[in-house]
């Protein structure tokens, strides 16, 4: 670390260094996500493919079950069968004889006229009665005589041709699919149903082949209960709390998607699932992530290689141009120690007429720039210091210069001042706004003379409302007595007003005396302001005072009252205050104060 903060041609090649490396792991990063997506379409494109053949040899091989199911209840010999059983009495020989006759007449049906291969794909073929369900006859003689009343391949059976999909078998909680048929006599009465599971294996196998899967790909069935529908792994064995993956859960919810997820044992594999709702079964598709996108992870370490060794390279070529480059550079770094030192008037060298000699010129001009922007700032401090005693108080603003950030203090004793234009609303309603904003200019200019003159603190205007205290932010012993001849020469300045623009215009003011809170608010625009109820008392003498009149508090009347004239308006109600003693201010009694 040492050396890089000391050499700029360690620092200029080893951030060459860093930066070709960042953009070489960068490159192969996008190339491999790239080629990763890619490589991740088209495994997923070619599932879908897949996927949508299996289902469709699934659908074929269960549609030829049900169809062998229908065919076998069309055959006579089937159902008259059927019949003579149901007629006679079971233990009779007569029902041996018939029950015989049933199993031969359903061998020769099944395995003769319709072949081998297919019929053993039926597990069990077996009737039930019209009525109670009872199964009379079954390949499983175990189930003969059970009651299938409420099992839905019985109740949809005596109506029509039904396909049952997977369902848990009641006794062995096996997955089952069975499909069922109406059982006609000859004379097409209805004698009872014919039914059969069909052999679930047979879908596993029909999923299990591996074409357009790859080597490590795989293909399974899952029934709505999360179990294997899989030849080695049917049900539960292995899995009594069910599979469960993005997509095997997705696909349990009717949903049809790909995508790039965990499977059932933790390992990352790219998969398509999709529902079957018609066989109540979920066909999902994987193939090990790690398999499908190894091309992409080869090609990623090939670009790393090669972009490693590329930059081996070029870090040799950059330490030599570093080599050129540092002479100006010290020339210019010696001239600026001397500047730091204070000597403006140093000049770097131009020690050639590239980009360091370029950069040694512009380094000149800088610091002839430098000297004039330091005078120019000079000026510029000067300039604001002036504009910020405009805005705040003169001891308030040096305390912000010192860096003082919260200013607020308390003042026991100060008045403060309130005063409105009445009729000065309705009459801007008939002036442009340069004009409204002229006269009010106008007037308030006058004021803040009057303020300055007699030492007052401005506090702020609102609209055609003027607010000035005493005593603030430096305390005074007249504050009332200099407050009460503004307020009279206030009254002077609108009278002239009117006289010189013939208006009628008049003051409402109010004045109170008390202690206050006074502090700097804002962070981009500074103002000082005042706070206490002394300031709201003051406010309500003016809102409700009288207009042209001068509205003052006893605790003001007070400090006042051997030196002014007043008229006592007696106790009156003030908002928000209740009764109030106030006089009106109506002017000296000797010219004392100036």
């Amino acid at each position: 670390m040492g050396l890089l903060q000391k050499s700029l041609k360690a620092r200029m090649t080893a951030y060459f260094l860093l930066v070709s490396v960042l953009v070489v792991v960068a490159l192969a990063a996008i190339t491999y996500f790239l080629a990763a997506d890619t490589q991740k379409e088209m495994a997923i494109a070619q599932f879908e493919v897949t996927a949508d053949h299996k289902e469709f040899e699934i659908q074929r091989f269960v549609a030829e079950q049900t169809s062998i199911i229908e065919k076998m209840a069309e055959l006579d010999d089937l159902r008259n069968a059927a019949g003579n059983l149901l007629s006679e009495q079971i233990g009779t020989p007569e029902y041996e004889s018939a029950y015989f006759k049933l199993a031969e007449t359903l061998f020769l049906s099944t395995y003769l006229d319709y072949g081998l291969d297919r019929a053993t794909e039926l597990t069990a073929i077996f009737m039930l009665t019209k009525v109670g369900g009872r199964v009379f006859f079954s390949t499983m003689p175990d189930d003969e005589g059970e009651y299938r009343l409420n099992d839905q391949y019985f109740i949809q059976g005596l109506k029509q041709t039904f396909l049952q999909k997977v369902y848990p078998d009641p006794d062995t909680a096996a997955p089952t699919m069975t499909v069922s048929t109406p059982l006609l006599s000859p004379q097409g009465k209805l004698i009872g149903v014919l039914a059969a599971h069909i052999r679930l294996s047979v879908l596993a196998e029909i999923v299990n082949r591996k074409t357009g899967l790859g080597e490590s790909g795989e293909a399974y069935l899952i029934d709505a209960h999360n179990r294997f529908i899989s030849a080695d792994r049917l049900g539960d064995n292995g899995y009594p709390r069910g599979v469960h993956s993005l997509g095997i859960d997705a696909a349990l919810r009717g949903e049809k998607g790909a995508g790039l997820y965990d499977n059932y044992d933790g390992v990352a594999v790219i998969g398509s699932y999709r529902w079957m709702p018609e066989l109540g079964l979920a066909l999902i598709s994987e193939a090990k992530a790690s398999v499908a996108l190894a091309p992409a992870h080869q090609l990623g370490a090939m670009l790393l290689v090669v972009g490693f060794m590329a930059v081996g390279i070029l870090s040799t070529g950059i330490y030599l141009i570093t080599l050129t480059i540092i002479r100006p550079i010290l020339a210019v770094t010696d001239t600026t120690r001397k500047i730091t030192a204070g000597d403006l008037s140093q000049k770097a060298p131009v020690l050639a007429e590239d980009e360091t000699g370029l950069l040694a010129e512009n380094f000149n001009h800088m610091i002839l720039r430098l000297k004039n922007t330091l005078d120019d700032l000079a000026e510029e401090q000067e300039r604001s210091e002036h504009l910020l005693l405009n805005v705040l108080p003169a001891p308030i603003a040096e305390r912000l210069k010192q860096g003082e950030e919260t200013i607020a203090d308390s003042f026991s004793e100060v008045t403060i001042l309130f005063a409105d234009l009445v009729n000065f609303t309705p009459m801007s309603a008939q002036l442009s706004a340069s004009e409204v904003v002229g006269l009010l200019n106008e007037i308030f200019c006058e004021f803040d003379k009057l303020s300055e003159r007699r030492g007052l603190e401005k506090i702020k205007t609102i609209g055609d409302a003027y607010m000035v205290g005493a005593g603030i932010p430096i305390p005074r012993e007249d504050h009332a007595e200099v407050i009460a001849e503004m307020a009279l020469d206030m009254m002077d300045v609108i009278a002239c007003f009117n006289h010189k623009h013939n208006r009628n215009l008049s003051l409402r003011i109010g004045i109170n005396s008390g202690p206050v809170v006074a502090g700097v608010i804002g962070r981009k625009k500074f103002i000082y302001d005042i706070w206490g109820d002394a300031v709201n008392t003051a406010s309500r003498m003016e809102s409700q005072g009288l207009k042209g009149g001068i509205q003052i508090t006893q605790a003001t009347y007070r400090h006042l009252k051997e030196g002014y004239n007043f008229t006592d308006r007696g106790m009156v109600a003030i908002k928000g205050k209740g009764k109030m003693h106030t006089y009106i201010l109506e002017g000296r009694k000797e010219e004392t104060i100036k």
